[in-house]
C-alpha cells in the first residue's frame, strides 16, 4: 500500500531534544484556546535531525503552523521535504517476514521495538523504516526517496509473493484503525473539539514542565465538564449500508449529536462508526439513532477501541509468558 505523507526536518528542536535517538512520538498540536489544531509523529534520526509526518491532507495546514511559531532567533531549520519524499507500509500478520527478507538488520520485537524508527538499507534501496502502522496491526512505514518508489514497491511484492502479499485501501485501513481507536484528523480531531472531547486524555500532560500552546487552557479544560464526548457505536445497519461521517445521531426524538467518520468492521460482523454525543449519552450501553439515507437506525455505544493493537496484544503475551515461567 502506498502513504502519501507530508515529511518535514527539523534540527535542534527545544523540548524534543531530550528524546532517544530512533525513537517517534506521536504528539498534538493545540490552539491557544486548547482545541487540537494536528496531530503528528515525530522522529529523533539522530543528534540534530528530527523526522515530522502528518497526513497528505494536511500538509500545508500543518507547515504553515510551524512556521508562524518558529522563534526569530531560533537555532534550527525547518525545510518541507514533502515533494522529495515518498512512502510504502508493510502491514499485517508477516510484514516482520517480508521486512527479514530484503535486509541484514535484526526485524525482531525487541529489536525493532514499536515506535521506533531506524535508517537502513532495504531492497538495495536507503529508506527510513518507522515501526508504525494507522492499521493497528505489525507494521512499517517505509519513508525513502521518492524515485525509487516503484522498485522498492516491485521488491516488497516479490518478497511478499511466499505470504499472499498485496494491495490494500483506504476502506481497509479505515476499517482497521477504527477498531482500534485511532482518531483521524478532519473527523474525530477538529478545531471544535477539546482533546477531553475527543478523548485524547492519554496523550495531553496538562503539567508538563516545559510549557506548549494551548497549555493553560487545557489546565482548565480538566476540571470542565465538556459539552459532547466521542463514542464508538455499532449500528444495526443490517448490512445494508454503513455511515461515513457527518450524519445525524437521534435521542429521543431530538438531534443529539453527529458521527465523524464510520465503515464496516470485520471483527464485529457490524455497521460501527465515531460519533459526539452528550456527556449523559457517551456510557457502555446507550443507544441511540443514527440517520443514514433517511432512515433511523438504532445504534449502541461500545467500548473504545474495540479491540487491542497489535503492540498491546504482543506486550500482554510477554507479560504472561514471564508471569508463567
Amino acid at each position: 500500500c502506498v502513504c502519501v505523507c507530508v515529511c518535514v526536518c527539523v534540527r535542534c528542536y527545544y523540548m524534543i531534544s531530550r528524546w532517544q535517538v530512533g525513537r517517534v512520538n506521536i504528539s498534538h498540536m493545540l490552539t491557544p484556546s486548547g482545541k487540537v489544531y494536528a496531530e503528528l509523529t515525530i522522529s529523533r534520526l539522530d543528534k540534530e535531525r528530527y523526522y515530522i509526518v502528518t497526513g497528505s491532507g494536511s500538509e500545508l495546514h500543518d507547515f504553515r503552523w510551524l512556521k508562524h511559531h518558529v522563534p526569530g532567533n531560533a537555532a534550527f531549520a525547518l525545510r518541507n521535504v514533502t515533494d522529495d519524499m515518498g512512502v510504502l507500509a508493510v502491514t499485517g500478520k508477516y510484514a516482520r517476514d517480508v521486512m527479514a527478507k530484503l535486509t541484514q538488520h535484526n526485524m525482531g520485537h525487541e529489536a525493532f521495538s514499536f515506535l521506533e524508527c531506524r535508517e537502513m538499507n532495504l531492497g538495495g534501496f536507503n529508506v527510513q523504516a518507522t515501526r508504525i502502522s494507522y492499521t493497528g496491526e505489525l507494521g512499517w512505514e517505509i519513508h525513502h526517496n521518492n524515485q525509487d518508489t516503484g522498485l522498492l514497491y516491485r521488491a516488497l511484492l516479490e518478497a511478499g509473493q511466499e505470504f499472499g502479499m498485496g494491495d490494500y485501501g483506504t476502506f481497509a485501513t479505515n476499517s482497521l484503525r477504527l477498531e482500534k481507536g485511532f482518531r483521524g484528523w478532519g473527523a474525530e480531531m477538529n478545531l471544535d473539539k477539546t482533546p477531553f472531547e475527543a478523548g485524547l486524555d492519554p496523550f495531553i500532560k496538562p503539567n508538563k514542565k516545559t510549557s506548549f500552546i494551548g497549555q493553560e487552557a487545557v489546565q482548565e479544560l480538566m476540571f470542565q465538564e465538556p459539552k459532547c464526548k466521542l463514542v464508538m457505536l455499532t449500528v444495526q445497519t443490517h448490512n445494508q449500508l454503513d455511515p461515513y461521517g457527518n450524519e445525524t445521531v437521534w435521542f429521543d426524538n431530538k438531534v443529539v449529536g453527529n458521527t465523524t467518520s464510520g465503515g464496516y468492521s470485520y471483527q464485529a460482523k457490524s455497521s460501527i462508526c465515531y460519533a459526539y454525543v452528550p456527556p449523559h449519552l457517551a456510557h457502555l450501553g446507550k443507544q441511540v439513532y443514527v440517520e443514514l439515507l433517511g432512515a433511523r437506525y438504532l445504534a449502541t455505544v461500545v467500548k473504545d477501541p474495540m479491540y487491542e493493537t497489535e503492540a498491546v496484544r504482543t506486550r500482554n503475551a510477554i507479560r504472561e509468558a514471564s508471569a508463567s515461567v
